[in-house]
């Protein structure tokens, strides 16, 4: 049991926290970790983690045979050094022409077989190069603190999280409008009243008496036509 609890923490885990600064560089985000140290920060709870990697490679230069031959002469050179020392405490006489010898010998073994390696490779590969792992980003995680670190790291170079602005509201027009303006606004003909006004309107177009309509074509009444006979 306590060797599997071992065994989890050593497993590779992902960081918690909130992101609180982006770089594009690992310098500017250990620069960033540094200012927040340097102001009080308790940089325990932060963790810089690089997003979106990429391994490159390099090229610093062509590769001849000279080239390859120096470098194994030098490999060579040292790996007989090393065994010439190891000898050279087995020995009671004077140990540098002893070490000046498994020197040269381990140079001349070193360059034949570079150059024996790089003839086989059919110079397939003709440049030096050297590897490294870049991310396109740096977050710098916070868990704690968050607040706090967010506002340090404002003032930091590189910073690619920018305070977030408020927008401004438009102050919402009083007086009439033009129709569709306003989200909340009623379809209307002429000018828009107020709430209370329109409803006082209302109510005294109720009141107001209706006046009957006459057709003037109709047929005159009964009694109408007695009267004119008398």
């Amino acid at each position: 049991m306590a060797r599997r609890h071992g065994s989890a923490l050593l497993a590779p885990t992902m960081p918690s926290g909130t992101e609180v600064g982006s770089y594009k560089t690992y310098m500017e985000a250990s620069d960033a970790v540094d200012y927040l140290s340097d102001q009080g920060f308790d940089v325990q709870f932060i963790t810089i983690v690089g997003t979106d990697l990429h391994m490159v490679e390099r090229v610093t230069g062509k590769l001849t045979t000279g080239k390859v031959a120096a470098s194994g002469a030098a490999s060579g050179a040292l790996w007989g050094a090393f065994i010439g020392l190891l000898m050279s405490f087995s020995l009671q006489s004077n140990m540098l022409p002893f070490m000046l010898l498994s020197l040269g010998g381990g140079a001349l073994i070193g360059v034949i077989m570079s150059v024996l390696f790089y003839a086989l490779t059919g110079s397939r590969r003709d440049f030096t190069s050297h590897s490294q792992t870049v991310a396109s980003r740096y977050a710098v995680l916070a868990a704690a603190q968050i607040e706090e670190a967010y506002k340090l790291l404002q003032n930091t170079r590189g910073n690619l999280i920018q305070p977030i602005r408020q927008r401004r509201q438009r102050p919402e027009p009083t007086g009439p409008t033009e129709y569709g303006s306003r989200a909340d606004e009623q379809p209307r003909f002429g000018v828009r009243l107020e709430e209370g006004q329109r409803e006082q309107d209302q109510e005294q177009a109720d009141e107001a008496p209706r006046n009957e309509s006459v057709d003037p074509w109709a047929a005159p009444s009964k009694e109408g036509g007695d009267t004119a006979q008398q």
